[in-house]
């Protein structure tokens, strides 16, 4: 089986997710990994008998990139990962995969997995200019307090996500 793996990443973290699924899946698999940047039609995923896609999270779903990417994708076995400034059990972790798996309705889903990503500190320092009238005091500190609390996956975070890619393609095959 042939498949790509396309990620948009800010800061790096989705590129290392990305890049271990692939690691993970190369051995068993005919793999090609690619920034999104390189990419310069969804249709060259036409190819492959699956894509997964890997997002950073914005705004609680993937980011403008890689969702203007995923609504043109006409492959059918579509699976989604992602990295996101909050830990994956939290309450924002949980809409996120929510979101993620309603993104996936009309495909046939390879699944969804998320990992912590470190938040980009540009991001940090806008939200600490966001006045009261844009985003409540509270929401605005609950933010940032998060944001200053995140933290890059770990190994074993990441092999999780490959393992869990290589068990939904191996029930596929």
């Amino acid at each position: 089986m042939k498949g790509i793996i396309i990620y948009s990443s800010r800061t790096g973290n989705t590129k290392r997710m990305a890049e271990k699924i692939y690691d993970i899946l190369k051995d068993k698999y005919e793999m090609t990994i690619k920034d999104i940047n390189d990419v310069e039609d969804e249709r060259e995923t036409k190819e492959y008998e699956f894509v997964l896609l890997g997002a950073w999270i914005d705004k609680g779903t993937v980011d403008n990139k890689a969702m203007k990417f995923l609504k043109k994708v006409e492959n059918e076995k579509v699976g989604l990962f992602a990295t996101l400034g909050a830990m994956p059990d939290s309450e924002h972790g949980k809409k996120v995969i929510k979101n993620l798996k309603e993104l996936l309705k009309n495909k046939e889903s390879l699944g969804e997995y998320i990992c912590p990503g470190l938040v980009d500190s540009d991001l940090i320092n806008k939200l600490e200019g966001i006045t009261g009238k844009v985003v409540p005091k509270k929401v605005k500190e609950k933010m940032i307090k998060t944001s200053l609390e995140s933290r890059r996956a770990t190994e074993e975070e990441l092999i999780g996500a490959g393992n869990y890619f290589l068990e939904k393609i191996n029930r596929m095959a």
